[in-house]
């Protein structure tokens, strides 16, 4: 009964997901060029297509399958351990979900990773890119993740990140920096976790409020094609 409560439930999520009509445009945001410009993460940028960014693998569409979330999402491992081996991504209930064999693997919901199904920490060295909860989804979040050194002025990093970035709006030295323009806004931390094995840096650019205009644009093609496709009126 269980099994057959659950396959239920996962073909409405499927047929949910299905169900979108497919936007055919983005929005326009030419007034955040400048911000998604200056923050770039190595080379890339927010707004850009999710789907078509060269080296990531992603995850499935959300809604579609037991192994997906809102958050739909790519990644690229950078961690040389992971030269050779296949990426996946995607959400695990538990550990029976972890995909089978010798993989850098992601999970989508947590943002955690595994080597070959052992949860590495601290986390493989990676770049996530996650995207709009739409159709044609563009990036609202890039997150780096890295070695963890000291955030100040003096620092590598520090001088690396001021060097490309400009001062900082703020920081909390040795463990936090952040710059801001408009809603967009970037951010590193580092000494995430507490403890010499599980310290990393955390590299986050984020515009939330596409991902609200996105929606928008997404209900507008949904309601367009409910009506292109509602039903005659009956004989009355």
């Amino acid at each position: 009964m269980r099994m057959i409560i659950l396959t239920l439930f996962i073909s409405s999520l499927a047929f949910a997901a299905d169900d979108r009509a497919k936007m055919t445009k983005n929005g326009n945001y030419a007034d955040r060029a400048t911000a998604w410009n200056k923050f770039k993460i190595l080379t890339l940028k927010l707004g850009e297509p999710l789907e078509k960014q060269a080296g990531f693998t992603c995850g499935p569409p959300p809604g579609t399958d037991g192994f997906t979330t809102q958050s739909h999402s790519c990644v690229k491992f950078l961690d040389k351990r992971c030269e050779g081996r296949p990426t996946k991504i995607h959400h695990i209930r538990s550990g029976a979900d972890l995909p089978k064999g010798q993989t850098c693997f992601m999970d989508e919901f947590s943002g955690a990773t595994y080597l070959d199904r052992t949860q590495v920490s601290p986390p493989l060295s990676a770049v996530r890119i996650i995207g709009t909860d739409t159709t044609l989804p563009l990036i609202m979040e890039i997150a780096y993740t890295f070695a963890a050194d000291d955030v100040t002025e003096e620092s590598n990093l520090g001088k690396a990140l001021i060097a490309k970035y400009g001062a900082p709006q703020g920081k909390n030295a040795p463990l936090s920096m952040w710059w801001e323009m408009g809603e967009v806004v970037l951010r590193v931390g580092c000494r995430e976790v507490v403890g010499p094995t599980g310290e990393y840096c955390k590299l986050t650019v984020e515009d939330r409020s596409i991902d609200r205009t996105e929606r928008e644009l997404q209900e507008q093609a949904n309601e367009e094609r409910k009506k292109k496709h509602a039903p005659a009126a009956p004989q009355l």
